[in-house]
C-alpha cells in the first residue's frame, strides 16, 4: 500500500471518528439523563441530599434530649435575581429557539428544545416575595418534622396541651422563610396544634443565631477579606471564560453571551430543580455536568471565605450555638433533666449553619480553597451542596448511659463522620475534651469592641 493511500485512509478514519463523536454529542439530551448533576451549593434541593436515619438506639443508653440547628427550606431567589429572571429569560428563550429552528445553529436535542419552548416562569415569582419560602420549602420542613418524630419516639411525642414543663423549645430568626419553616416543622412533628412557646428574635438582638449580622469586627473583616479576590479570579479566569464560550455555541449564538446571561440561566436551572423536585429545569440543558461543577465550586469558594475556614473569626462567630448545645447537655449530665426540654429546635440560615460547622471543625480541608486549585479540590470536604442545602440540619441527641454518657451527631439525617467518634456516636467526656474549651469559653467580646 502506498504512503498516499495509507494517509488517505487515516484521514478518512479520523473524519469518521470525529463525525461519530459530534453525532453522539448532538444526541445527548438532558431530559433523558437518568443521572443529571443536581448539586448546586446552598441551592441544592434537600430531597437530593438527605439520608434516612435507620437506628437511633445506643446500647445501655436512654435518649434524654435532641438539639437541632435547622436551615429554612427551599426559597425564592433574591430581588435582583427575580428581576433578571423575569426580564432576561423569556428573551433568551425566544432567541435560543430561533437560533436552532431558523438559523440551524446550536446543539440542543429536540426534546430539550421542546421543553424550553414550553417553559414559563412561575407566575407567582414576585420581587416583593424575594427569599420567601416556597411550597416545596414548606414540604421540606413538614416531612423533616414527621421523620424526626419517627426517629425519636421517646422524645418527640404528642404536643403537651397542659404541662408545667415546657417539653419543647422552638426559636427562629426574624424572617418569613425561617418562621414559616418553624411552623411547618412543628406541623410535621405534632400535626395541626397551637404551640405557645415559639420564639422569634429580632436580628438586632439575635446573638445566638445571627451574631454574624451584628458583629462589627466580623463584618469589617469579611468586607476586606482576600476571599472576594479569589472569587473574582475564578469568575474572570479561563474556567468561566470557557463556560461562556461553550454555552454560547451550544445555544446557537454567533456572538458571545454575557456572563450575566449565562449566570441567570444557571440560576433558573438550580432554583427550578429545587422548586420542582420531580421535574428538571429545561435551562439546565445549557450546561454540561463539568460546567455545573465549576458553578458549584464558585459558591463554595465564596462561602469558604465568607463563613468558614478562610475567615479567621468564623469559629468565634459560630460559637454561640455550640455553647448553647453544651450548656443544655451539661444540665442533663448534672441530673437536671426535669428542667430541660426534650427537644430544642433552632431555625436559621445557611450562614448560621456553616459558621457552626466551622466552629466544630467539620469538613475541614488540609489546604485552602483557591481560584487556582479547582481541579485538585474536586473531592474537597468543604462542599456546601452536602453541608448546607435547603433545609439542611444538624442534630445532636444526648444519651444517659449505664457507664459514660453519649452524644450522637447527624448531619442532614446521616450519621456524622466526626473525628474520635464511631458512626456519629461520641463519648460525652471525649467531646468535652475535644471542643469543650470552645463551647465553655465562647468569647464574643470582640463583637463589642
Amino acid at each position: 500500500m502506498s504512503n498516499v493511500k495509507f494517509f488517505a485512509i487515516l484521514i478518512a478514519l479520523f473524519c469518521f471518528t470525529n463525525e461519530l463523536i459530534l453525532s453522539e454529542a448532538v444526541k445527548y439530551c438532558y431530559s433523558d439523563d437518568e443521572h443529571p448533576y443536581l448539586l448546586a451549593g446552598t441551592k441544592t434541593a434537600y430531597e437530593v441530599e438527605h439520608g434516612i436515619i435507620k437506628n437511633t438506639t445506643v446500647p445501655n443508653c436512654k435518649p434524654m434530649q435532641i438539639w437541632m440547628l435547622i436551615r429554612h427550606g427551599t426559597r425564592n431567589p433574591g430581588k435582583e435575581e427575580i428581576k433578571n429572571m423575569r426580564h432576561n429569560l423569556p428573551e433568551l428563550q425566544r432567541r435560543i429557539i430561533e437560533n436552532h429552528e431558523q438559523h440551524g445553529k446550536g446543539s440542543l436535542c429536540q426534546k430539550d428544545l421542546e421543553k424550553l419552548r414550553l417553559w414559563k416562569l412561575d407566575p407567582n415569582l414576585d420581587k416583593h416575595k424575594h427569599k420567601y419560602l416556597t411550597a416545596q420549602g414548606r414540604k421540606d420542613l413538614l416531612s423533616l418534622g414527621a421523620r424526626f418524630k419517627d426517629y425519636f419516639p421517646e422524645l418527640l411525642q404528642s404536643y403537651p396541651l397542659d404541662s408545667s414543663k415546657q417539653k419543647y423549645k422552638f426559636r427562629s430568626t426574624d424572617s418569613e422563610r425561617t418562621i414559616v419553616s418553624m411552623d411547618s416543622f412543628i406541623s410535621g412533628l405534632f400535626g395541626n396544634v397551637t404551640v405557645n412557646n415559639t420564639e422569634v428574635v429580632p436580628t438586632a438582638k439575635d446573638t445566638l443565631l445571627q451574631l454574624y449580622k451584628i458583629c462589627k469586627s466580623w463584618l469589617d473583616q469579611v468586607s476586606n477579606t482576600s476571599g472576594k479576590n479569589e472569587v473574582d479570579k475564578l469568575l474572570n479566569g479561563s474556567l468561566f471564560s470557557k463556560i461562556i464560550d461553550n454555552v454560547s455555541r451550544r445555544l446557537g449564538f454567533s456572538d458571545r453571551l454575557s456572563f450575566d446571561d449565562v449566570l441567570i440561566m444557571y440560576t433558573a436551572c438550580s432554583f427550578e430543580n429545587a422548586w420542582y423536585i420531580d421535574k428538571r429545569s429545561p435551562w439546565c440543558a445549557a450546561f454540561t455536568k463539568d460546567e455545573e461543577e465549576v458553578f458549584e465550586y464558585e459558591e463554595d469558594l465564596y462561602y469558604y471565605y465568607y463563613s468558614s475556614y478562610g475567615e479567621v473569626l468564623s469559629s468565634v462567630i459560630g460559637c454561640p450555638p455550640l455553647q448553647d448545645m453544651f450548656n443544655h447537655f451539661t444540665q442533663l449530665e448534672n441530673g437536671d433533666s426535669n428542667e430541660e426540654p426534650q427537644g430544642i429546635f433552632y431555625f436559621a440560615h445557611s450562614t448560621t449553619l456553616q459558621l457552626f460547622l466551622t466552629t466544630m471543625e467539620i469538613a475541614k480541608d488540609s489546604v485552602p480553597l483557591k481560584a487556582s486549585n479547582y481541579e485538585s479540590m474536586r473531592n474537597r470536604k468543604w462542599k456546601t451542596s452536602h453541608l448546607a442545602p435547603f433545609a439542611a440540619n444538624f442534630a445532636a441527641a444526648f444519651y444517659k448511659c449505664d457507664s459514660s454518657n453519649k452524644v450522637r451527631f447527624y448531619l442532614n439525617e446521616k450519621p456524622l463522620d466526626y473525628e474520635g467518634c464511631e458512626a456519629g456516636v461520641c463519648d460525652w467526656e471525649y467531646l468535652k475534651k475535644k471542643i469543650g474549651f470552645k463551647a465553655f469559653n465562647c468569647n464574643t467580646d470582640i463583637c463589642t469592641k
